[in-house]
């Protein structure tokens, strides 16, 4: 991700939304950097941001970053948990919406990464796939590849993100 940033952030605008922790170091999903320091379901919007701190250290990421409210807005708007990645259009569409992670986070990344290659060569936006969500349209958007799918209606144009 850092290193798609720095390629390309003279093109586009990133943002990492942090949300609700995945594997909290309190829960029986504990893991990864969230068992190893420590870091419990969080309580408050505070505790969320410093978790969000430690992680964007940690990980050595300067990629600006956004914190979910404690009400994880932006995780049920964009089915977001455990993680996913989303590339907007400058039109407001979802050019692409990756599958939920962790096992959908490279592969959309990948693509994600070629959009933004094909964007720098052509000097505009790659033509955006008839899937893609129009600003103001509402989109179901999966969240489970292998049960029953759960899905949240996606609502362009709010803002839902704290700072």
């Amino acid at each position: 991700m850092e290193q798609m940033y720095q390629d390309y952030k003279d093109l586009v605008e990133f943002r990492l939304v942090y949300i609700r922790e995945a594997h909290a170091a309190d829960t029986n999903f504990s893991g990864g950097v969230a068992h190893e320091f420590g870091i419990n379901e969080h309580q408050t919007h505070a505790e969320r941001c410093e978790a969000a701190n430690l992680l964007l250290e940690n990980e050595e990421l300067t990629i600006p970053c956004l914190i979910d409210d404690m009400w994880d807005a932006v995780s049920h708007v964009y089915s977001a948990h455990p993680d996913r990645v989303y590339l907007v259009g400058t039109d407001g569409r979802l050019a692409i919406a990756g599958k939920p992670g962790p096992g959908g986070l490279k592969p959309g990344l990948v693509e994600v990464n070629k959009w933004l290659s094909e964007f720098r060569q052509r000097g505009s936006e790659p033509g955006l796939p008839p899937t893609a969500v129009a600003p103001g349209e509402q989109r179901h958007i999966e969240t489970d590849l292998n049960g029953p799918t759960n899905r949240a209606k996606a609502s362009p144009g709010k803002n839902i993100f704290s700072h």
